[in-house]
């Protein structure tokens, strides 16, 4: 009795995903429909968001595995004017915010948890999700391959280099290189320039 009714629910999860994904697309004409949708009615995305092929927005409810069950509550918010290459992934299980006029190059990873370190278990999988809210600001530019850890806030109008790995916030009107991220200029409104931030 008990297998048939987690059969039940696993087929109520799945048509369910399947209708709030076509309600996502019928929604949002500028996605690209190869894009994979994980619990759709969790994310509040503007209208006119652009996401490119082979994109993923995966939002948990809840994190299972061996003898851990673990409720989550994974929320995706994207602001007016975004626009996604392709193969974008994100994965939430708390906050995520993303403003207005963000622009995502390709191969881009943002998520806003991991797996633990409290306890050295066999498998880091043993651990619970450990979430912590990733904040996008506005007008924000994420080049190719562009990984966004978990605690991170990316400040309005800030570039963040290809290839990098963004570990720690970066502040408003900088560009941010490397692995891990670190500002090396910022906008001066003065100037109307870009200027190199000395090494610390």
């Amino acid at each position: 009795m008990i297998l048939m009714s987690k059969i039940i629910y696993k087929i109520k999860c799945i048509f369910r995903n399947i209708s709030t994904r076509r309600r996502f697309l019928r929604t949002h004409k500028y996605v690209d429909r190869s894009i994979q949708l994980k619990n759709a009615e969790q994310m509040i995305c503007a209208l006119d968001c652009s996401i490119g092929a082979n994109s993923r927005l995966l939002c948990w409810k809840q994190y299972v595995y061996k003898g851990i069950k673990q409720n989550v509550n994974g929320v995706i918010e994207i602001g007016m004017n975004f626009h996604a290459t392709r193969n974008l992934t994100i994965q939430s299980c708390g906050e995520l915010s993303i403003g207005d006029n963000v622009l995502i190059a390709s191969d881009v990873f943002i998520c806003n948890y991991d797996h633990g370190m409290g306890n050295l278990t066999e498998s880091y999988l043993n651990n619970e999700l450990v979430p912590e809210p990733v904040v996008i600001g506005d007008g924000v530019w994420l080049g190719d391959k562009v990984i966004v850890l978990k605690g991170v806030t990316i400040g309005e109008h800030s570039i963040v280099g290809a290839g990098s790995v963004v570990t720690k916030s970066i502040p408003p009107y900088c560009i941010a290189v490397g692995n891990p991220a670190c500002v090396v200029k910022r906008y001066n409104p003065t100037t109307n320039m870009w200027e190199k931030v000395n090494a610390q």
